[in-house]
């Protein structure tokens, strides 16, 4: 049996008659690619990279799939932090995953409910992730 379809929002349906000779035939047509009910839903997660960064290749996954990529991230010691990325999540939670490949270091971790941040920092040759408040924001 197959799984249920996400359900569809938006829907606008027009008619259209093509006509060729004696023959004609109607076509419902969907209004420009409707939306699927999760990706209307989506929010923002912003991810903090704080201490222990240096000329560090990131790499940011959500679900698995590549959201965003940055070259040469370092920590800024007057801040303790190297960079902030915004990226977005489907409502129903989401696994975010960091990966510093020129380290060869990676974690995962799940976000669920209304999540505003997630801190990121390398401490003792290990990148840690943890929820934080989304107040982190230095500019």
């Amino acid at each position: 049996m197959a799984p249920p379809r996400p359900a569809l929002t938006g829907k606008r349906q027009q008619k259209r008659v093509f006509h060729s000779g004696p023959q004609s035939a109607v076509v419902v047509l969907q209004s420009l690619a409707p939306m699927l009910e999760e990706e209307a839903t989506m929010r923002e997660l912003l991810v903090v990279f704080q201490e222990g960064f240096e000329e560090a290749n990131i790499t940011v996954t959500v679900n698995g799939k590549v959201v965003r990529r940055d070259m040469d991230v370092s920590t800024n010691p007057l801040l303790g932090i190297a960079s902030e990325v915004s990226v977005e999540l489907p409502a129903k939670g989401a696994q975010v995953g960091v990966e510093v490949t020129n380290r060869g270091l990676k974690a995962i971790t799940k976000v669920s409910g209304r999540p505003k941040s997630v801190l990121v920092s390398i401490e003792d040759g290990r990148l840690l992730m943890r929820e934080g408040t989304g107040r982190e924001a230095v500019m």
